[in-house]
């Protein structure tokens, strides 16, 4: 009998952007409601199985229909380690589905940037992540 393999290829088609802040992730969640007209919800943790840990990480998103978007916001932190380890400065992620033209990218960045809790924002290469599988839910 013939052997059958199945090829899976992920897709890793999303943007993401890191955000270093000390601020709590309802806090965080509420300063980029605000500044950029989003309407981020609280959701059930992100659970994740990390080299045999199961780790719980707070989660927020937002479905924008009218644009074809999708955000959401994640804690990069849990008590049990960190969700992107090659990223360990990013306090958060805000990870973006669908297509945005680049200077809206940019604007975004900028913007999230300019709250008072936020120390500092940057757009990540996704491709250069060793651990970007553990983005895909």
């Amino acid at each position: 009998m013939a052997k059958l393999t199945l090829e899976v290829e992920e897709d890793y088609d999303f943007e993401l952007v890191g955000i270093c802040s000390h601020a709590k992730d309802y806090r965080l969640s509420w300063e980029i409601n605000n500044v950029l007209e989003f309407d981020l919800e609280k959701r059930e943790n992100y659970e994740i199985n990390i080299k045999g840990d199961n780790q719980s990480y707070s989660f927020f998103s937002f479905i924008d229909d009218e644009n074809h978007l999708e955000y959401y916001l994640i804690n990069n932190r849990c008590s049990k380690g960190v969700l992107i380890p090659e990223e360990k400065k990013s306090d958060y992620f805000l990870l973006i589905r669908g297509i945005r033209r680049g200077e809206e990218k940019e604007e975004l960045i900028n913007k999230i940037g300019e709250i008072k809790n936020v120390l500092t924002t940057y757009e990540v290469e996704v491709d250069q992540l060793k651990s970007k599988s553990n983005l895909l839910f």
